[in-house]
């Protein structure tokens, strides 16, 4: 048994399943827990419907932002370290290595580069403020948390530089109007909090469509280095 819990709050929109699926694959092949944040009532009746094990779902009832429940999340994990995902996230092929090795019991406080797929899952935007994109997002457990506001960091700081990257499958499983509405959203949480942050939604609103991208070819997580020209 691995000590490591991995973590995800989810509202169970359509896309989330097979992210879900892809956890619990994870979670069983390294021998971690696996534990699933259900945002609100529907979530959690549509973690049932999808056959998810009970054992593995808890309910929140967020404010319209993952921060506000985010520590009681982290409370509901019973191992020494926690890995934090969103329900449009998976594991790069190096990330599942260096997991499966325990790579990150050589620190308490990781932050990794979160590559942002376009298209398909061979590209990536790479302009600079969306790549890298520094995640913290595993920890042990006492530093996993202590997140409250909208957007906002680590109080621990960002810890060190995992040598594997977060694939983001946003931009592949969610509509641009699907995006706009989150970026709605969250500036009615907090005034600014989602124009302020609209590359991370919305892209296409912000930077010109032909030189933000760049092909991936054979890469397999290990941290990207290539910049669009």
């Amino acid at each position: 048994m691995s000590d490591l819990s991995i973590l995800c709050v989810t509202k169970c929109e359509p896309h989330a399943k097979r992210f879900l699926a892809e956890m619990l694959d994870l979670g069983r092949q390294i021998e971690a827990e696996v534990i699933f944040a259900a945002d609100g009532v529907a979530a959690m009746g549509q973690l049932v419907a999808w056959g998810f094990p009970m054992l593995s779902t808890r309910p929140v009832q967020s404010k319209g932002y993952l921060e506000s429940v985010l520590d009681e999340a982290v409370e509901f994990c019973s191992r020494d370290y926690v890995l934090r995902l969103d329900d449009d996230e998976g594991c790069s092929k190096a990330m599942v290595r260096w997991l499966t090795n325990r790579g990150y019991e050589t620190a308490n406080h990781w932050r990794f580069d979160r590559v942002h797929l376009w298209g398909d899952v061979r590209t990536a935007l790479v302009t600079p403020q969306l790549y890298p994109d520094h995640q913290t997002r595993l920890s042990v457990k006492r530093l996993a948390g202590g997140r409250s506001a909208i957007h906002s960091g680590s109080p621990h700081g960002g810890g060190l530089s995992a040598p594997c990257s977060i694939e983001h499958h946003k931009f592949l499983v969610k509509s641009l109007e699907e995006r706009r509405e989150i970026v709605r959203r969250y500036d009615q949480v907090s005034p600014g909090a989602g124009t302020s942050f609209a590359a991370f939604s919305t892209p296409e609103d912000v930077y010109s469509q032909d030189v933000f991208a760049s092909h991936l070819a054979d890469w397999d997580g290990e941290r990207l280095h290539r910049r669009a020209a």
